[in-house]
């Protein structure tokens, strides 16, 4: 038995340390090939499926009943057809054009930051994008509707809004970005959501921030800065050398007196009266629920 356990182990061996050599190899390229396939600007899909934040009443009058074959089907996507609660009788023509959308909520309710909460209350419901659908066939008091875009599966009972057009914003050259840069002297704000209920976020990604006063196409880089003291799940001030003994130094820094870390860019996507949908587009390392992000 031994004599067969041990080149096992050693096959073993040499197996994992070739397949950690092979994520590490994805690992390093994925970066390079990411930028690539993303181009030089936002997506039709980044914009129609960004999602949004607002502390506007989003009207609950116009919905999805249905569509066909509903005894053994629920969910709806890109070609089929559904049934909406409005018809001739209420002004909708065929052509008409509608977004559907549905309400987020994080069941979960772990704060990652110390006035997650509080912010998140502030700038309202969170709202995912579902598709698009356009009106085929109108009847009295029920529309025939295709979706013409699906972001995810259509749900009986999803919220249906008149259709917004929000534009496709370019991208920075990648090569501009400062990752040194001094404070830019304009507003700021938090991350303070994202996309799909997310804490990490990534290139691609989409954050909700606390900044009023934007518009679609402005620049915003997100930072970090040093963790005076136990504000948010990933940082603890003075774990390291106050905990650890890592790397204690002769004098004591203050965390007001080191550098920010500048984390990446992103382009607005759309703007509501109490927040901005942020993409993701030119990171340095992961973006978490409460860093922080100014106007560039």
């Amino acid at each position: 038995m031994r004599r067969m356990a041990l080149p096992l182990l050693c096959l073993l061996t040499f197996g994992a340390a070739g397949a950690g050599a092979q994520v590490q190899a994805q690992v390093q390229v994925q970066p390079s090939t990411a930028i690539a396939d993303r181009g030089h600007s936002a997506t039709e899909a980044d914009v129609l499926c960004a999602g949004m934040i607002t502390n506007e009443k989003m009207p609950y009058d116009t919905y999805i009943i249905s569509g066909e074959q509903a005894d053994p089907q629920t969910i709806y996507s890109r070609g089929q057809y559904v049934y909406v609660n409005r018809g001739s009788g209420d002004g909708v023509k065929v052509g008409d054009e509608f977004m559907v959308l549905r309400e987020q909520t994080n069941f979960i309710h772990v704060q990652f930051f110390d006035q997650e909460h509080s912010m998140a209350r502030k700038l309202g419901t969170q709202w995912q994008d579902v598709g698009r659908i356009r009106v085929v066939v109108v009847h009295p008091k029920v529309s025939i509707a295709q979706v013409s875009y699906s972001c995810t599966y259509i749900l009986r009972g999803d919220y249906v809004r008149p259709a917004v057009d929000y534009p496709i914003v370019p991208f920075r050259p990648l090569k501009d970005l400062d990752r040194f840069a001094p404070p830019s002297g304009k507003a700021t704000g938090r991350v303070v959501k994202a996309k799909n209920i997310q804490a990490m976020e990534e290139r691609g990604a989409v954050a909700y921030v606390n900044l009023t006063g934007v518009k679609p196409g402005d620049y915003v880089r997100f930072y970090r800065e040093p963790a005076p003291k136990v504000h948010a799940i990933y940082q603890l001030g003075g774990m390291a050398d106050h905990i650890f003994g890592f790397g204690q130094t002769p004098q004591r820094w203050k965390s007001a007196d080191l550098p920010r870390e500048v984390l990446g860019e992103g382009v607005v996507l759309r703007t509501t009266p109490s927040s901005a949908s942020v993409l993701i587009y030119n990171p340095l390392r992961e973006i978490i629920l409460g860093d922080y992000v100014e106007v560039e």
